[in-house]
Order: structure tokens, then sequence, then C-alpha cells
């Protein structure tokens, strides 16, 4: 698989403070990332854990949208193109081929263990 395809994908990503110590309380930042910026955060954030980090890009890759909540922020991603939308094989099959290319798949060579809290909400469905 050719990396520059995740390099390619825009994400608008929007951060919201949840803790009373930021800038102000709630303060809301946006800004645009390509989706191999925020796999490689993501790496960082979760500890080379590919199955979380898989999860997160594979429903962002097929419904355009997800959000996380971490301790000290709540953020929002959005495809910035609609187009990069694809269906669940194609997203499953281009994120593992994407962190196997990048090496995450390896294991740490730490064996600190530590809690995860990790919440993959599905979108809510209206009923016509």
């Amino acid at each position: 698989m050719d990396l520059q395809i995740f390099a390619n994908i825009l994400v608008e990503q929007t951060k919201t403070n949840t803790t009373a110590g930021g800038a102000s309380p709630n303060a809301i930042i946006t800004e645009q990332v390509s989706l191999a910026q925020k796999a490689e955060e993501y790496s960082l954030l979760l500890g080379n854990n590919t199955a979380h980090i898989s999860s997160v890009l594979v429903q962002l890759l097929t419904l355009g949208k997800v959000r996380l909540d971490f301790r000290e922020y709540n953020e929002r991603l959005v495809l910035v193109n609609k187009e990069d939308v694809m269906s669940r094989p194609d997203a499953v099959h281009a994120v593992e081929a994407y962190l196997h290319a990048i090496k995450l798949g390896e294991t740490s060579s730490s064996n600190v263990d530590y809690t995860q809290k990790i919440i993959i909400q599905a979108p809510k469905r209206t009923v016509l």
C-alpha cells in the first residue's frame, strides 16, 4: 500500500478542553491535519496498541467521523473530503496495511502495563 494515501486524507480535528486548568474551561481548537499525522499521534498516545488505533481509524474511514474522550480533552475527527469514506473491508485492509508499513505492529519494548479507557460509540440512528 502506498503510504502517501493516508498523508493525502485530510481530517478536521476539534479538541475541546475538559479540565478547568486549561487556558479557559471548554476551550475549543479546530484544525486540519492528515490522517497519517493522527495515526502517528495515536501510536504515541495509545502505546502502539494497534487494536485501538485500528478501531479508531476504521470507524473514521467508514463513517466519516469519530469522537474520542481523553482525560484532559475530547476530540472529534471528521473527514474533510466525503469521497474518502470507504467500505468497511476496504478500510480494514487500508488501515492494517498502513500500520504494518509503518511498523506499529511490533511489540513494545516496554513491559509497563497501564490502564486504558477507550469508548467507541456508533452514531445515533434516527428512526423514520
